[in-house]
């Protein structure tokens, strides 16, 4: 599914307005000036308004939003399809916790 190429000027958090930190593996492949992610970058989610239960949000998968097609430095761009977020938010004992919410996303890197 095509989508935009997701990079660090994004603005995303979980279903439950935790904050998500991107952190690129990589600084040399842009797009609108800022460094793109691939399914490999860490990135947190932080404070999770979960914390108080057994399963706050503390990261995104990005592996089911990865380009078929394009990759950086050998790994799959993470792509933003238009619609609810991409990937899928977690606890640390990796239980799904529903998709990223993203409210900026930069429109001129389209990938599939």
């Amino acid at each position: 599914m095509p989508g935009f190429a997701l990079t660090t000027a994004a603005a995303l958090t979980c279903a439950h307005q935790g904050q998500v930190t991107l952190n690129p593996g990589q600084r040399q492949v842009l797009a609108g000036g800022a460094p793109v992610l691939t399914t490999a970058d860490p990135n947190a989610v932080t404070p999770c308004a979960l914390s108080s239960s057994q399963t706050p949000c503390v990261k995104v998968d990005f592996t089911v939003a990865a380009s078929s097609r394009v990759f950086v430095h050998r790994r799959p761009l993470v792509v933003q399809p238009t619609g609810p977020g991409s990937g899928v938010c977690q606890s640390a004992a990796q239980v799904p916790q529903g998709p990223p919410v993203v409210s900026t996303v930069q429109q001129r890197v389209v990938a599939k």
